[in-house]
């Protein structure tokens, strides 16, 4: 089952003996075990009737923790947290532990909070089939900003929706191959909930490392209306910053392909959404494409691509310094029309 089904079950009050809690958002899966401790154990005492194990122990162990009987409480939990229990268990613990979760005391409850597990082994199978098995994947898009926006309120802040799209694309969570968590963005909303005043796009640029991948967005803007001064500003940030020059290039080249890819389905009919489909490039990119087309026509963007190809070429055999020949490619794409 998914987070949510889980959680409005317990949440009810309902919790099996034996709960595998697997997945990829650390954040959610702590929230799930604090929950279980704090909500089916007597807070008083708690210390004596909760056990958590990190760490690969013997089954006896676990046998001589499980068969004591619970403190002044009606249960006893034990939550084993990334112990590698279910993957490194040898022939003769895994008997044990398949006898164990197969005769258990009616006080005794386990949750395994597990990412790496082994599903061949005999101890995963067994337990699979007699526990709640909860998969906590990665929050979507509809269920982050939801996340947020009460994240904000938690912290006695409100914020636009607006706002809360913008701090998600700069955040990066959505994108699978970024290692963000809920952790790191509840940190970062924590930080700016502690300033004066509304929380703008400004607060989310003071507060967020924007890689160059939306950063490049602002230099488009420059090039795209022709604000040359602000243009050649923005590309010495990124190249002050430690950006390498042939990167920006390369970025500053794939974005003019993509917004003449972009104008010709659009052209065509189709709609932002749908062309983002068709090339493989995020919603909000070719979004952005989409409204970058609206400031050339398919003639102008022809000479800017032939424009970037001569650069690159430049760039590979002249010798001339990289920053010059993007500065001076910037110019001739603003001449472009005139």
């Amino acid at each position: 089952m998914d987070f949510m089904t889980f959680f409005k079950q317990i949440k009810s009050g309902s919790l099996n003996q034996l709960t595998l809690i697997t997945g990829d958002e650390s954040y959610l899966i702590d929230h799930l075990t604090k929950y279980i401790s704090e909500h089916f154990l007597s807070e008083t005492y708690l210390d004596f009737n909760l056990t958590s194990i990190d760490h690969l122990v013997e089954i006896d162990e676990i046998l001589s923790i499980g068969m004591t009987l619970p403190f002044f409480d009606e249960r006893r939990v034990i939550v084993f947290q990334n112990s590698g229990l279910l993957k490194n268990l040898k022939d003769d613990q895994e008997d044990k532990f398949i006898k164990l979760i197969g005769d258990m005391p009616n006080h005794l409850y386990l949750v395994f909070s597990e990412k790496d597990l082994d599903k061949r082994k005999r101890s995963y199978k067994a337990l699979s089939k007699s526990a709640d098995v909860v998969i906590v994947d990665r929050l979507n898009r509809q269920e982050l900003v939801k996340w947020i926006t009460k994240r904000f309120k938690t912290y006695q802040k409100d914020v636009d929706l607006h706002v809360v799209n913008y701090f998600i694309e700069m955040i990066n969570y959505l994108d699978a191959d970024n290692n963000k968590n809920l952790y790191d963005l509840d940190n970062t909303i924590r930080m700016m909930c502690g300033t004066q005043g509304k929380i703008t796009e400004k607060t989310v640029n003071q507060y967020v490392d924007i890689p160059i991948e939306h950063n490049i967005f602002k230099l488009m803007d420059a090039i795209s209306t022709r604000k040359m001064s602000e243009a050649i500003t923005i590309l010495n940030h990124f190249i002050e910053n430690g950006e390498p020059e042939i990167k920006i290039f390369f970025m500053i080249s794939q974005q003019f392909r993509n917004i003449f890819k972009i104008k010709l389905l659009l052209d065509g009919g189709h709609s932002s959404a749908t062309a983002a489909s068709k090339l493989d490039i995020h919603p909000f990119v070719a979004k952005k494409a989409g409204n970058f087309a609206t400031q050339f026509s398919n003639k102008q963007l022809s000479e800017i691509i032939i424009i970037l190809e001569e650069v690159d070429q430049s760039m590979k055999s002249s010798g001339i310094p990289p920053q010059l020949l993007i500065e001076k490619a910037l110019f001739q794409i603003a001449a472009v029309g005139k």
